[in-house]
């Protein structure tokens, strides 16, 4: 399971003919002049002109829309104006011509030198202590105190992210930090311990002592004019650093001076308790000499254990092997030669009773109790399954990397229901506040997951877990919506195609906005839930955008997304009865569609009052159609029944003559007597 870096998105036709693209009516970017000597994989650099002040140095970043890049860290950045470093200015995301769609875009200030290496593989001279000291672990160090202030960590710390303030190359500036993942494009030489057993995409946001190894690893790097451990693969690195120590395993046959070795030793400390800060690293550069505790290397085993024809004698290194080797793990633990290893080979009491209640709970499943004793061999280690090997705050961008593949979904599913991100958190000596707050996120999102309904399940767990993660609906395939205020825009560009959707709420969108929109719409998501077709989920998918652009876009006008939600409505004028009154909603539909507000279609197609005065006069013609069914019915059953009918009212008339007759009899009688 392989996370591509790449430097875009798909070619297609260009969305524009202009070279010159505007962002903000501030700044033109010119797509005809690439800068690859800026590039910051996997964003590229061009050209950039400030429309205001054309002798200003910039040049922009376009963003890879398939690695969303951090901008809510932009504007944080834009709040640290120190001269080491690189600054941005603002973002955007635009049409970009070369790639056929739109991406984010950030507008940096371009460095007045190059970079301190062209990239990690190319060896340069390395520089004297002093100069790394004043120009680069100094200005360093107060840059990442204000961004660690911020609760931002920067991520990126490499030689190859270094640039010289001008053509003297003396001063250094630390470059971005935010056009991709957190350290997902670092080589596993610059990342600790924890995050180079997981996978580039499961290492997570990380803390401070990420940024203090990548430091240690900077410093380094300048010191001897290499990158450390270039040429080796990453298994070879992690055996490196398993069996040796980061220290040990980077600074190898390199001659460091004691000055340097200290802040070298206290920065690569694989255990982060014992891992300088920046309050240690600002002592020593105040002239306090500082003694960092000498690593304490983990209990290796008298023997080795074989895995896989390969023999590891610390539980760390059993732990990795048997990740990589799964089948064979099940081997080792159902066959006892792991509990042998332990019990007498390795000897480390601490280790067999994690062990021994890593299998009190997981026998039930052969995948789980692997995964716990994983947890039990090596504690400050990733969570592992299989494929899966993330920190418990890179579990969330693991699944948003791999959603779209069902084995990562189910990898995920099964991490939060065999409970390992708990048993994770037993094991820990120490908790770390985040460890809290993103297992409290992760238990949220678990009864999430299992919900199948519209705005919930696997869609809504990526957006919980991924602040940054742009909409990722299949309508948007060529756009870009980095948060909810973007989607109604976003709407109306997409209906101005050849080809308009035909439905305008779908999963992906749904669970966005249950994320980033906090008006209530629940009832409207049920509605199309239960039919998106139907009259009622046609009214609800427009009812929620007529909503957003009420709440974000209020004097803005969508016309093309007027046209195209009055033809998803015009179904529902079929729930008027009356021909006359249909005709007349219809015209006042089309009429409303024309000025762009998505409310006065609404005030059309759902007018209560239009609605209930066209069910009642369809109740009152419905009485009287029955009453005149009725006596017409009547009236043909008496012409079908002439004789019945004859015989009936000539009974009825000979009575009525008999009795007239007696009446006039007795009268005229009694008139007789009378005279």
């Amino acid at each position: 399971m392989a996370l591509k870096v790449s430097g875009g998105g798909a070619s297609e036709p260009a969305m524009t003919t202009g070279r010159i693209i505007d962002v903000r009516d501030r700044y033109d970017v010119d797509s005809s002049k690439p800068l690859p000597a800026l590039d910051s994989q996997p964003a590229v650099a061009y050209h950039c002109l400030h429309k205001r002040d054309s002798k200003r140095a910039l040049y922009a970043l376009i963003c890879d829309p398939k690695l969303p890049p951090r901008l809510e860290a932009v504007g944080m950045m834009r709040r640290i104006d120190h001269r080491s470093l690189v600054r941005c200015l603002d973002w955007d995301v635009i049409d970009w011509p070369p790639e056929g769609r739109r991406c984010p875009v950030v507008i940096m200030e371009r460095p007045g030198g190059e970079r301190v290496f062209t990239n990690l593989e190319t060896p340069r001279a390395p520089m004297q202590e002093e100069l790394v000291t004043r120009h680069f672990i100094d200005p360093a160090t107060q840059i990442l105190r204000e961004m660690h202030g911020f609760g931002l960590y920067h991520r990126m710390l490499r030689p190859d992210n270094l640039f010289y303030r001008g053509p003297e190359k003396q001063e250094m500036m630390i470059g971005e930090c935010f056009s991709s993942l957190p350290g997902i494009t670092n080589p596993i030489a610059y990342e600790t311990l924890e995050c180079s057993l997981a996978t580039a995409a499961g290492r997570g946001e990380g803390g401070s002592e990420n940024d203090l190894y990548a430091l240690g690893v900077t410093i380094l790097a300048l010191l001897t004019g290499n990158s450390p451990l270039v040429g080796y693969t990453d298994e070879e690195i992690l055996r490196l650093k398993l069996t040796m120590g980061s220290y040990g395993a980077l600074v190898q046959n390199h001659r460091v001076s004691l000055t340097m070795m200290e802040p070298l030793r206290g920065l690569l400390n694989d255990d982060p308790a014992e891992r300088w800060t920046l309050d240690e690293l600002g002592l020593w550069l105040n002239g306090r000499r500082l003694s960092p505790k000498q690593q304490t290397m983990p209990s290796k085993g008298s023997r080795g254990l074989t895995i896989a024809g390969k023999d590891y004698s610390t539980a760390r290194e059993v732990a990795n092997a048997m990740h990589k080797n799964w089948d064979q793990a099940a081997i080792l633990i159902n066959s006892g030669a792991l509990d042998t290893w332990l019990r007498r080979s390795l000897g480390e009491e601490d280790r067999i009773e994690a062990v021994n209640l890593a299998k009190s709970g997981g026998s039930d499943n052969q995948d789980r109790l692997i995964a716990r004793i994983l947890i039990a061999l090596d504690p400050e280690g990733p969570i592992r399954l299989k494929e899966l090997s993330a920190t418990v705050d890179g579990i969330g961008t693991f699944i948003a990397s791999f959603a779209e593949e069902s084995s990562a979904r189910q990898l995920f599913n099964s991490v939060l229901s065999m409970g390992l991100v708990s048993f994770w958190m037993e094991q820990q000596k120490k908790l770390h506040p985040t460890h809290l707050r993103n297992t409290n996120r992760l238990d949220k999102v678990r009864a999430v997951l299992n919900q199948t309904t519209l705005g919930f399940g696997i869609e809504r767990v990526i957006y919980e877990l991924n602040s940054s993660m742009p909409c990722q609906s299949t309508l948007f395939e060529r756009d870009y919506i980095p948060s909810v205020d973007h989607l109604v825009p976003a709407f109306e560009r997409l209906c101005m195609g050849d080809s308009p959707p035909k439905r305008l709420i779908d999963r992906h969108i749904a669970a966005f906005l249950g994320t980033g929109f906090k008006r209530a719409i629940g009832g409207e998501l049920r509605d199309i839930d239960r039919g998106a077709d139907e009259e009622e989920g046609r009214l609800a998918q427009v009812k929620i955008l007529a909503s957003l652009q009420d709440t974000m876009h209020r004097n803005i006008k969508f016309p093309h997304l007027c046209e195209t939600s009055a033809k998803l409505l015009e179904p529902a004028i079929n729930r008027f009865f009356s021909r006359d009154r249909r005709k007349k909603v219809r015209g006042k539909l089309r009429k409303a569609a024309k000025s762009g507000r998505m409310q006065e279609l609404l005030d059309v197609i759902d007018d209560t009052k239009e609605v209930s005065e066209d069910k009642t006069e369809f109740d009152h013609a419905s009485m009287q159609y029955a009453r005149t069914t009725h006596d017409l019915i009547a009236l043909m059953r008496d012409i079908h029944n002439k004789e019945l009918l004859a015989e009936e009212y000539g009974g009825q008339l000979a009575s009525a003559t008999s009795l007239l007759c007696c009446v006039a009899a007795i009268t005229l009688a009694g008139f007789w007597a009378f005279i």
